[in-house]
């Protein structure tokens, strides 16, 4: 196992407030990216070494936050550890959008969902066909399934919300 860089005592630096953040926001990245692992596993597998090349990612943003840390102070790491364990990282949509973005709450996406599968309520289209559907288009897009089913029938007609 690689020992993480450290300076002697002597040469660490303070780091400045631009630079905590950008600490706190690599760590964030890389615990973020740590849990993606294990929930696009299934996803990865579709991608040429997605796995591998994930596992490879990580374990190099690692390496780099593990050295980063190292060049800084005690008192430094501490708070940033304190900082981790408190605080949570949220994305946030940015105030300058290229495009139009609607942004929903779970209140207005169940709404969306009950609207659909009133008019879906006799839809015939099994559920490789009903991709081809408008209306699942835009659910897809805005109102992602945990599963898809079979295939027999639109997951979205049969869709119930979990509480």
């Amino acid at each position: 196992m690689r020992k993480p860089y450290t300076l002697p005592d002597a040469d660490c630096e303070r780091l400045m407030r631009s630079e905590m953040t950008a600490v706190r926001m690599l760590l964030a990245a890389l615990s973020t990216a740590a849990y993606a692992k294990d929930d696009l596993k299934a996803r990865l597998e579709c991608v040429p070494d997605g796995n591998r090349r994930l596992r490879l990612a990580l374990g190099l943003l690692r390496a780099v936050c593990d050295d980063v840390v190292g060049t800084i102070s005690l008192a430094q790491s501490r708070q940033i550890l304190g900082t981790m364990k408190d605080y949570e990282m949220r994305l946030v949509p940015k105030l300058t959008p290229m495009s139009t973005n609607i942004i929903m709450t779970k209140e207005e996406g169940k709404d969306l969902l009950n609207l659909a599968r009133e008019k879906c309520v006799g839809c015939t289209e099994d559920g490789d066909s009903c991709r081809e559907c408008k209306m699942y288009k835009l659910l897809e897009a805005t109102t992602p399934m945990d599963d898809y089913g079979s295939g027999m029938l639109c997951p979205y007609a049969l869709a119930k919300w979990e509480e």
